[in-house]
């Protein structure tokens, strides 16, 4: 497992113990909020109740009257037990309550969850009167129930949502780093045994001249990169400022890097930053040119074409060159931060970048780029 994948895991699981943590308090809190509601609003029915009892009572035919209030009570879902000193008068409980010396309790049980309370009060005609109120507290743990199940789908939604975005993120953090690496470690190497090979001793002056060539070509390719590397940073850091650029002065800087670059121009200006352009120019040129130096660069007043006769691209490495997502770093080889450098100074350009064969052989690459606004 790489380190950035690991490092990836870890925030991961920080980040998702911090927003499960919270939801679960932000539930629990609720949940207690809308308990303590519920309790209040039960013991103030449960007195109505009573003050309906001690009403009903009054009657001379008060007891069939409690009985069906009783019924009525149970069509709610809220249950009694009246009881005098004579005996009990009505009693609809499922289960049997005597609250303990309790005012208020919450119960469960087979029956399910019940809000009980007790109360009593003195009657004339009566004696003292005992009534166990018992309000079935299902619904509410049913709403409750599903309250929960929707916020724990929102926060697996939110959860997976920042999984993607983090792991798309870090692994464009991170992937540079290791292509940086993986382009470095090529020309130090060869850097590192060209100059080991030197210190050997005992070897010809050509064999000396030759070695040191080389060393002097890794390290201006290393140079190369590290100046892609700087432009990338620029480019993520904050705006470019943009400006008509002489075309005359971009093909004259081309042409000492790539002496062989064969050059056409139709246009005295193009819209852009110049620094970016330039390093767009001298990337495409330099990928395309290791298949060979027959390379040309026409430049127009909305972009440019550079096209090598000796280049062939496959159908696959076409796809994914002309395509939105990352390239792998396997299909790149060779080309270091030059592709992605590509895309993102295109990007920048408000412009389009276009790979194609050609009927008659060799690789075209399109660039388009936004005209200068003053323009025609």
């Amino acid at each position: 497992m790489k380190i950035w994948e690991k490092n990836y895991l870890l925030t991961m699981g920080l980040v998702l113990c911090i927003l499960f943590g919270s939801i679960f308090f932000i539930q629990q809190y609720s949940f207690r909020k809308n308990l303590d509601f519920y309790c209040e609003d039960t013991l103030f029915h449960e007195s109505r109740v009573e003050y309906g009892i001690s009403s009903i009572l009054e009657d001379s035919n008060g007891v069939e009257q409690l009985k069906w209030y009783c019924r009525t009570l149970q069509k709610q879902q809220v249950y009694l037990l009246v009881e005098s000193q004579a005996g009990v008068l009505a009693d609809s409980r499922p289960f049997p309550w005597e609250g303990a010396g309790k005012r208020f309790e919450v119960v469960e049980n087979s029956h399910g969850a019940f809000a009980c309370v007790s109360s009593s009060y003195k009657d004339a005609d009566w004696g003292k009167v005992n009534i166990i109120y018992l309000k079935n507290m299902d619904g509410f743990y049913g709403t409750w129930k599903k309250q929960m199940a929707l916020l724990l789908a929102t926060a697996l939604a939110l959860a997976a949502a920042l999984a993607t975005i983090l792991y798309s993120a870090m692994k464009k953090i991170y992937a540079p780093v290791s292509n940086i690496a993986h382009e470095l470690r090529t020309p130090l190497t060869a850097i590192q045994g060209y100059a080991q090979y030197i210190l050997l001793g005992n070897i010809k002056p050509e064999d000396i001249a030759f070695a040191s060539s080389q060393i002097d070509r890794e390290a201006g390719h290393m140079v190369g990169l590290i100046e892609n590397l700087l432009i990338m940073g620029n480019l993520q850091e904050g705006s470019i400022r943009m400006g008509q650029v002489k075309v005359a002065e971009l093909l004259g800087e081309l042409k000492r890097y790539f002496p062989f670059l064969e050059t056409g121009q139709q246009a005295e200006w193009i819209y852009g930053e110049k620094t970016l352009l330039l390093s767009l120019m001298r990337n495409l040129i330099l990928n395309t040119s290791r298949q060979g130096e027959h390379v040309s660069l026409r430049v127009q007043e909305d972009g440019f074409v550079v096209y090598n006769k000796d280049d062939c691209l496959d159908k696959g490495l076409l796809d994914i060159l002309n395509g939105s997502h990352p390239v792998p770093k396997e299909k790149i080889v060779g080309k270091g931060l030059g592709v992605p450098l590509c895309r993102e100074i295109v990007s920048k350009h408000h412009g389009s970048l276009q790979y194609q064969n050609m009927p008659q052989g060799g690789v075209e690459i399109r660039v388009r780029i936004k005209k200068y606004p003053g323009g025609s």
